[in-house]
């Protein structure tokens, strides 16, 4: 029999910790917790709840950390949590079936919720955390496993709420910088810091990380889709149209993107900017707003890609409703918004009742 261990790292998470190990209790065999410095009920509760509990003075790296919560496990397989998140429903028969296959990393969906524009929005990103012992990390921050087995996508969710109104770019952002001290040119880590900087809402600091990151990509890379998503919208942040006008031109066929439903909304977000910003010299583009909604909703939700939840569906209805209620045609309208509103999208219902009601 199999056995399961969760690992996981903390520091001055009482307010979390228990929902998380609850929610794994189900099915891991034994939970060993590394404690960085709380000052909290941290310790506690996770003895409470069963934890083999472990002080770790913190070293700057999350990777030796998570490493060593790794050395004290003696599972077969090994299933890393943050204290900020916690397993859907369904998830303990989802990790069963995968660990009885052939070994491999185990990716699976971090939903997270967020503000845009004063809207919770989710997003989903498929993380490597489930896989037999024997991997290690690497990395101070946004560690990565080391290991030669494949990447698998698994079936499970776990539910994530560490970025929501909080603020961790104080912490995040020197650790960042530390890192590429030792290698300027990593594109990933360069994404990673300007992400940080977009969530301070510092866009002209994050477009030169962005940049930076794009120049250095190699196009290959697994991110490389979000690189140039998250990119488009910083450029639209600052008004930075015409650069954005050309990544688009560059990276429109690329197989990466072409099957990326976040890339296409991106598309159709940025059109409409790059309409309004000149509409007599950009107005042959108009149509390429209802473009690439229609393609997103052709793709439809793509879970294995990531990205925010209803970019392949309700987002992109609701969009083409509001397209063709400005170009006039309210039977289109009010069909998009009724799509939209069926995946219970306050913002269609809102449209659809004022249309309809006339």
């Amino acid at each position: 029999m199999l056995r399961i261990t969760l690992s996981i790292i903390t520091k001055n998470e009482e307010a979390k910790i228990k929902r998380c190990l609850d929610s794994a209790n189900v099915i891991v065999d034994e939970i060993i917790l590394v404690d960085t410095g709380s000052t909290d009920n941290t310790k506690q509760i996770a003895i409470e709840c069963g934890a083999k509990v472990y002080d770790f003075p913190w070293t700057g790296s999350f990777a030796d950390a998570r490493n060593y919560s790794l050395e004290q496990a003696t599972g077969d397989w090994i299933l890393v949590l943050d204290a900020d998140e916690y397993l859907a429903p369904g998830s303990a028969d989802a990790i069963k079936e995968f660990i009885s296959g052939p070994p491999a990393i185990g990716r699976i969906s971090q939903l997270s919720n967020y503000l845009d524009n004063g809207e919770i929005r989710y997003e989903s990103v498929p993380i490597s955390r489930l896989f037999p012992k024997g991997v290690y990390y690497t990395g101070s921050i946004h560690e990565q496993v080391v290991s030669d087995l494949p990447h698998r996508m698994t079936s499970v969710t776990v539910y994530h709420d560490g970025y929501f109104e909080t603020d961790k770019t104080g912490r995040n952002i020197p650790l960042l910088e530390k890192e590429l001290q030792k290698d300027g040119n990593n594109p990933y880590l360069l994404m990673q810091l300007a992400r940080e900087h977009k969530n301070k809402q510092d866009y002209v600091q994050a477009d030169y990380f962005f940049s930076q990151a794009y120049l250095y990509a190699t196009k290959l890379e697994g991110y490389y889709p979000k690189l140039v998503v998250e990119y488009l919208y910083n450029l639209m942040k600052i008004g930075k149209l015409d650069t954005g006008y050309t990544v688009i031109q560059a990276e429109q066929n690329q197989d990466q993107l072409s099957n990326f439903p976040d890339f296409h909304f991106a598309l159709g977000m940025f059109y409409m900017d790059y309409v309004l910003s000149n509409t007599a010299a950009h107005i042959d583009k108009l149509p390429r707003i209802e473009a690439s909604f229609h393609k997103c909703l052709e793709l439809g939700d793509r879970k294995e890609f990531g990205g925010i939840i209803g970019a392949g569906s309700f987002l992109a209805a609701y969009n083409l409703g509001v397209f063709y209620e400005v170009i006039g045609d309210h039977k289109k309208a009010v069909e998009y918004y009724h799509f939209s509103a069926e995946h219970d999208y306050q913002k269609a219902k809102e449209r659809l009742s004022s249309l309809i009601n006339g």
